[in-house]
């Protein structure tokens, strides 16, 4: 038998939605680790791959884990009570996945407003780190969104 109570629903649906923060602030490290590369020495940037590769296979750890022990095993009608449950850490999930997205983009308006003065300071990146930068930035900026929203509600 199982000792343990059962979960509600809820409960379920937030450590759902807290695996997925974690998992796509992981995910910003490895932007930021690989625009990082780009920057650095080549034996430095040999150290860096590394750290993205073990930083993915935990990621791919993460979801798979997300998929296959939570998700997979419940029926349809499960998966959309799952799903829909309206938890807190669901509320502060979409907050910060709004707030990110406007202030992600208002610090792209700002940069290239700022084009003379700070982007032509960079050396010329290629599309592909660009990319990975401004990923990065909005990755970056949802977790820190969602972890101020999650710190803020626990300390009152």
């Amino acid at each position: 038998m199982n000792a343990r109570s059962p979960t509600s629903p809820a409960e379920l649906a937030d450590r759902t939605v807290q695996l997925v923060a974690y998992s796509m602030f992981a995910i910003a490290l490895v932007f930021c680790l690989s625009v990082a590369e780009f920057f650095v020495s080549e034996s430095i940037a040999s150290v860096i791959d590394i750290a993205v590769k073990v930083l993915g296979i935990a990621i791919l750890g993460l979801m798979a884990l997300l998929f296959f022990a939570k998700i997979r095993p419940m029926s349809a009608s499960q998966r959309r009570q799952h799903l829909v449950e309206d938890g807190f850490l669901q509320t502060a999930f979409r907050k910060a996945m709004a707030n990110s997205w406007m202030v992600s983009f208002l610090v792209l308006v700002l940069l290239q407003a700022l084009d003379n003065l700070v982007l032509e300071r960079l050396p010329s990146m290629p599309l592909e780190i660009t990319i990975k930068a401004v990923l990065a930035l909005m990755l970056l900026l949802f977790s820190i969104f969602f972890l101020f929203y999650t710190r803020s509600s626990s300390d009152e």
